[in-house]
């Protein structure tokens, strides 16, 4: 923890284990898990929010916007009545591959998705958004992975999507699952590719509490 003065006031850079309470606004388990992995405390406050993307966006915009209008919908709907400090994490993940992949609808959405990786690569693309429940001030930054695939056949399509049903995972597919067989490299951060980057948000965190008070 280091501390500087600005305007008068003293603020630090404060690790996100140092940080009480952080708000998780999702039920994904695997955001959960990555940052309990890493010993950070979580309070869980999923959030509904409007999804619905501006027609011609890109995947950096759209991760970012995601995670924006989550971490929003979640300070309306808990704050001030629940938390007057600390910080609220929203994220959202997409896959991108010539279109935008988010959740596949059902069996048919995910076959098609998983058709489109084999033998060739795609990104995976996180956005974060923190918010200081004190203030409402938001920061936000998107995070990029780059994944190579393996050739594989329609009945092994057919075979991962009816023992896994990875209905609730961006781009139909889980990289910590049996998935993960017909990866041949990723280029980045794989737990970007779970659901949360975190070494980026360990740094952005410190960056964001340079200008935020949230003791």
């Amino acid at each position: 923890m280091s501390y500087h003065v600005r305007k008068d006031r003293y603020y630090y850079n404060m690790k996100i284990q140092e940080i009480n309470p952080v708000i998780l606004a999702s039920k994904s388990p695997r955001r959960k898990d990555i940052l309990e992995k890493h010993h950070v405390s979580i309070v869980l406050r999923p959030a509904n929010a409007d999804e619905t993307l501006p027609e011609g966006i890109g995947p950096e915009e759209a991760v970012s916007l995601l995670s924006n209008k989550k971490a929003l919908a979640c300070y309306h709907s808990v704050c001030p009545a629940e938390f007057q400090k600390g910080l609220i994490i929203a994220a959202d993940t997409i896959v991108y591959k010539d279109e935008i992949l988010g959740k596949p609808k059902d069996e048919k959405d995910a076959f098609r998705m998983l058709s489109l990786y084999r033998g060739t690569s795609h990104q995976v693309l996180t956005g974060v958004t923190l918010l200081n429940v004190a203030t409402g001030h938001t920061h936000t930054f998107a995070e990029t992975t780059s994944i190579w695939c393996k050739d594989y056949t329609n009945q092994d399509i057919l075979d991962y999507i009816r023992t896994c049903k990875p209905y609730d995972k961006a781009g139909a597919y889980g990289i910590q699952e049996d998935f993960s067989r017909y990866i041949d490299h990723y280029d980045g951060d794989y737990e970007n590719v779970v659901g949360l980057p975190y070494e980026r948000l360990a740094r952005e965190t410190e960056i964001f509490t340079e200008h935020e008070s949230l003791a």
